[in-house]
């Protein structure tokens, strides 16, 4: 909690080393995304990166950090100057759910969200021969079958690990999580059948789902997912108080000059209003967020509280 109590108290106020407004960007913006090159969070962020290239007046370059989690790239953005020429396309579970699980170089006041971006629910899925045809029905086969089946992570102390903890650990579930770098990796080993359970975005595997080639039972958010309709939710089971979303938002270092994150804040909601990212967004089975700056601290602050609860409650430690 102490970690993300300076980010509510920087997310309004002036930084320093401000410099005219008009003169910023000069050059590129490198946007580091902390995974790989086709993953989810990718997609996303070189959409709102194009999109948003003309309204700031210089392009807006890729940089792929993946690792850890998505720390690895946080890690890269928090040590960065402070110029607003670095920013960081991250997934939730990159700052509010690994920093539980693996021991990182950088603290949630290292940062500031400029801006969030979009949110999605996570689904889970099973092969069509799976011995369930609901929610329910999944929920009682690994109830009752402990330890028989695998399911993919996006990584340790990511996403998928803690939004099913949030569903499993109160229906008494136990089964084997396995994790892969990210949602591409998990549905390559779900479609090879070295898993039993894929686990993680809804853009991944819905193609696979239309197929017949995949199974998608429950959703981690409360409310049913326009891109999956037939999909039932944690509401429809009774259990939307366990709703896990996926978001996606766009961090700056702390001392970023406040004239820089306010234009760069303005841009990147401008590109994430206009119709081209809407449309991209929503065939990936996610929407596009827009939040004061404050309420995207908040947020996030509210978030990794319950996640490192829920750490504790699990005995996740970081190594």
């Amino acid at each position: 909690m102490a970690l993300f109590a300076a980010l509510i108290a920087t997310a309004a106020a002036p930084a320093r080393g401000a410099g005219p407004a008009d003169a910023y960007p000069e050059r590129p913006v490198q946007l580091v995304v902390p995974a790989g090159p086709g993953s989810s969070t990718d997609t996303i962020m070189r959409a709102l990166a194009q999109s948003a290239a003309p309204l700031l007046g210089q392009p807006l370059v890729i940089l792929n950090k993946p690792g850890a989690s998505g720390t690895i790239g946080v890690s890269f953005v928090t040590r960065s100057e402070p110029d607003g020429y670095t920013i960081g396309g991250v997934p939730s579970g990159a700052i509010t759910m690994a920093p539980h699980v693996a021991a990182q170089s950088f603290a949630a006041s290292d940062y500031r969200i400029v801006a969030m971006i979009t949110r999605a629910a996570g689904v889970l899925c099973v092969r069509p021969d799976f011995p369930a045809k609901t929610a329910t029905e999944f929920l009682t086969e690994l109830r009752n079958n402990p330890d028989k089946y695998t399911y993919g992570s996006d990584g340790v102390g990511a996403f998928v690990q803690f939004s099913t903890a949030r569903i499993f650990q109160p229906a008494g579930i136990r089964q084997r999580i396995i994790p892969f770098s990210g949602a591409d990796q998990t549905v390559t080993a779900f479609l090879a059948g070295t898993i039993d359970i894929y686990g993680g975005a809804i853009a991944t595997i819905a193609q696979f789902a239309g197929e017949g080639k995949a199974k998608c039972l429950l959703l981690t958010t409360a409310q049913r997912s326009k891109t999956l309709p037939e999909v039932e939710s944690l509401d429809d089971i009774r259990m939307g108080a366990a709703q896990t979303l996926l978001w996606r938002a766009v961090i700056a270092p702390r001392d970023i000059p406040q004239d820089r994150f306010d234009k760069l804040r303005e841009a990147l909601l401008r590109a994430a209003a206009t119709e081209e990212f809407k449309t991209l967004a929503g065939k990936r089975g996610e929407e596009v967020w827009v939040i004061s700056a404050e309420d995207a601290a908040k947020h996030a602050t509210g978030e990794f509280t319950e996640m490192e609860q829920l750490a504790k409650l699990l005995q996740l430690k970081p190594n």
